[in-house]
């Protein structure tokens, strides 16, 4: 490129000479014919050289050009390469997660299968609870049943003793007086607690009958 820029100013200076030289040619064209010949002479060479120059000027622009897209080619190549290596980098990062994955997915599907066979047994066995329970329930509505019998059994029962001892309370009240408490304490007509005495369990007709079943006078 340095000896293109030369080649240029000594055409450009050529070009200046000559023109110059022209000048004084036409106010000495008597004398000086051969030397302007001459001198068209070397300006037609120099003319061939300078089209030449410019010939190899354009081509060396299109050599130019086409480095420049070379260049630029070579570099998205370099690009490109290096997005391929990433790419690569990544694919096998992605693969290792996918081989990750799988045997995660595995183990799922195990632990999924021993949880369907688990949830298989318990059902069979909330199958066998249900039917126990049913069972139960029957057993316990009978036994209720039972229990509500023997209480109105018991019930009446009571109700038939608790009548048959009042009858007969009010038949020896009727003939006999003497109050025999629930305390083992019985009282005569007139005593201290005789009025007071409501909790009457038997009444006897003399206090000898009294003391034979147990009872005691009182202590004033």
């Amino acid at each position: 490129m340095n000896t293109t820029r030369f080649t240029w100013k000594s055409v450009f200076a050529a070009i200046i000479l000559v023109m110059v030289l022209s000048g004084c040619g036409e106010v000495q064209s008597v004398s000086a014919g051969p030397d302007l010949e001459e001198l068209q002479t070397i300006t037609d060479e120099q003319n061939e050289q300078i089209s030449e120059l410019n010939e190899k000027n354009d081509e060396l622009k299109e050599k130019l050009v086409e480095a420049k897209e070379r260049n630029k080619e070579l570099e998205e190549e370099i690009a490109s390469q290096t997005s391929i290596e990433e790419l690569e980098d990544k694919i096998q990062e992605y693969e290792a997660e996918i081989d990750t994955l799988v045997l995660k997915n595995e183990d799922l599907e195990s632990e999924k299968e021993k949880l369907v066979e688990e949830k298989e047994k318990l059902g069979s066995q909330v199958s066998t609870l249900e039917k126990e329970n049913e069972t139960l329930s029957k057993e316990i509505q009978s036994k209720e049943s039972e229990i509500e019998e023997v209480k109105a059994n018991v019930q009446e029962e009571s109700n038939n003793d608790k009548s048959e001892t009042s009858q007969n309370t009010s038949d020896e009240s009727a003939s006999c007086d003497i109050k025999g408490s629930e305390s083992g304490i019985y009282h005569v007509p007139g005593s201290t607690y005789y009025d007071r005495t409501t909790n009457v369990v038997k009444y006897f007709c003399s206090e000898s009958e009294a003391e034979n079943a147990g009872y005691r006078a009182p202590k004033r």
